[in-house]
């Protein structure tokens, strides 16, 4: 290893530890090590700190060099039969445990219920599975734990019971502070179940936790089968922090009411300002916040406005910025229903503020689906049948089907329709195309800032395919309410451990999971191990700051290494991206 100055672009240089290696072609490469900052910043500090460096370089190199060895072995033994282990998942275990959830699950329960809490939430990561697969692989973990398989489904119950202590105690390890909840995105998707019928009964929306039943209701993924609702709060670093389950056939919009106050007694956040798309976005959620001293920044409809708003939208006045991009808002006062004195649905006047933004290629990509639509829509308005057995509402809007008589033209209730295209609703929609609008509680906050603030709502969005493409936390198998409730908080735990690690080693969650379900130790005898070692762990050896690179390691270097995450873990900071 060796000491190596770099200037950047900004002609300051920078010192940093490298060493030489091969790659997969043979070639010669360098690699970092460390990165020590700027040379006039260490020198500063220590006049002698460059030659501290190449002393600790050489060191380095000095301790390589003693650990090397010849491992031989008779090529002609038959197998062993012995598996690969895989090594990865330590580094979810070290996030999980600078968590806290396995000491809140041993204060909650016992040991027992804390040593398959970890191994449920890490085989999530690692390979999604069911519970009864996740112990029998228990042994394809290097070093992990053994679980009586009995012992996991008696677990569950009490995984349930701890559903809100286990995001608790997740919030309070990562250090987040009351600060942090003060701004919170909210959001609803629905998971699928492999059954052919409702649960009978089901509660509603008032339902307390971990009662939630299996019903048919609106599929994100157009799957007939019965669902859970699923809430999610993330915080404004786009981290999850809570989530709450719900029938499946109630509806997202009225979710928000219930999932806000148990969610503000939970995290004992005194007030928060929601941030929801345009599904949440009606009168009884805003008056829940209202009531309860909250705010909120929503989206809106452009198209569907009252006219006092679409007029003031489509007047050239007050915009501000280019012929690309321009805004410009106003106060308005906004009628809510609130609860006062036991009586529901009482009208109350809030002050809001209204940005709107236009963008050219928000109207130009408006433009282009609607075009899109209408050619779907003569398609469709051709052929009756097709027409009978769509269920695309989005392209049937756009179809007008009258009965009537082919001889006098008469409406009439039979069997002839004529279907035709609506081609002045698309031209009236035309008008608004481009435009967006953001209603908000917070009027003191700037236009950009309101923009900027909702347009982060993509993460949610974002969480929501990690969790049910790279987790596989839909289908679900358990039936049983007490372990739908233990699936979703295992599910959340290790949705979470996978947002921090993308955050800590600037990793997308693709790239990240196959690192770490392909790392991988082979016993080969005596306590040694063969590496398998994917190329990313290049990127995570640098971002968490704990290496293991090489090809052969002994059990005490795996152990060290293991410490070495979790000592990295506790120190990490998550709330800032290393690439924002």
């Amino acid at each position: 290893m060796i000491v190596r100055l770099l200037k950047g672009r900004d002609g300051v240089a920078r010192v940093y530890t490298v060493e030489s290696y091969r790659d997969a072609q043979g070639r010669p490469r360098q690699r970092t090590i460390a990165s020590h900052g700027r040379l006039d910043v260490l020198l500063a500090a220590d006049p002698d700190a460059l030659d501290k460096l190449k002393l600790h370089a050489k060191q380095l190199t000095e301790q390589r060099q003693a650990r090397r060895g010849t491992i031989s072995f008779d090529t002609a033994l038959p197998s062993d039969g012995t598996m690969a282990l895989n090594a990865g998942w330590w580094l979810a275990e070290a996030v999980l445990e600078r968590l806290g959830v396995e000491r809140a699950a041993r204060a909650g329960a016992d040991a027992g219920v804390a040593r398959i809490l970890s191994l449920l939430v890490c085989s999530r990561v690692v390979w999604p599975c069911s519970k009864k697969a996740a112990v029998e692989r228990a042994d394809r973990l290097l070093g992990g734990p053994s679980v009586d398989l009995t012992r996991v489904y008696r677990a569950l119950d009490q995984i349930a019971a701890l559903a809100v202590t286990l995001q608790q105690a997740a919030s309070a390890g990562l250090g987040r502070s009351q600060t942090a909840l003060g701004t919170v995105d909210y959001d609803v998707t629905n998971y699928f179940f492999h059954i052919d019928s409702d649960d009978p009964e089901p509660a509603g929306k008032t339902a307390p936790r971990g009662q939630a039943t299996r019903q048919r209701g609106h599929s994100k993924e157009n799957r007939p089968d019965p669902i859970i609702q699923l809430g999610l709060f993330l915080d404004a670093e786009g981290i999850p922090i809570s989530y709450r389950l719900f029938d499946g056939n109630v509806p997202d919009t009225s979710t928000l009411p219930t999932v806000l106050a148990e969610f503000k007694q939970a995290f004992r956040a005194d007030r928060i300002v929601v941030v929801a798309d345009k599904a949440m976005n009606t009168r009884p959620n805003l008056g829940a916040l209202a009531q309860n001293g909250d705010g909120w920044i929503v989206s809106a409809s452009a198209r569907g406005a009252d006219q006092t708003l679409r007029t003031w939208l489509l007047d050239p006045k007050g915009w501000t910025g280019d012929a690309k991009v321009r805004t410009k808002s106003m106060i308005v006062k906004r009628g809510l229903l609130v609860t006062m004195f036991g009586v529901d649905n009482v009208p109350k006047a809030v002050t809001e503020k209204v940005v709107a933004r236009w963008s050219a290629d928000a109207a130009a990509r408006d433009a282009h689906t609607r075009q899109e639509m209408l050619a779907k829509a003569e398609t469709l308005a051709a052929d009756e049948a097709r027409y009978r057995a769509s269920s695309k509402r989005g392209v049937k809007k756009y179809i007008t089907a009258e009965t009537i008589d082919p001889t006098t033209g008469e409406v009439l209730t039979g069997r002839e329709t004529s279907l035709s295209v609506d081609r002045a609703r698309a031209e009236a929609e035309a008008v608004f195309d481009g435009y967006q609008l953001v209603r908000t509680s917070e009027t003191e906050l700037t236009d950009q800032q309101v923009l900027e603030r909702y347009h982060q709502l993509w993460r949610i969005e974002q969480t929501f395919r990690v969790s049910k493409t790279d987790l596989n936390t839909r289908p679900v198998y358990v039936r049983a309410p007490a372990h739908i409730e233990a699936h979703f908080a295992i599910c959340f735990l290790a949705l979470l451990v996978t947002r921090l690690l993308e955050r800590w080693t600037d990793l997308p969650a693709g790239q990240l999971l196959d690192a770490i379900r392909h790392f991988e130790a082979i016993p080969v005898g005596d306590g040694v191990h063969r590496l398998i070692r994917p190329r990313a762990w290049d990127t995570i050896d640098a971002t968490v700051g704990a290496s293991l690179d090489q090809t052969w390691a002994t059990l005490p270097e795996l152990r060290a290494w293991r410490r070495d995450l979790a000592r990295a873990a506790k120190t990490a900071c998550f709330t800032t991206p290393n690439n924002p």
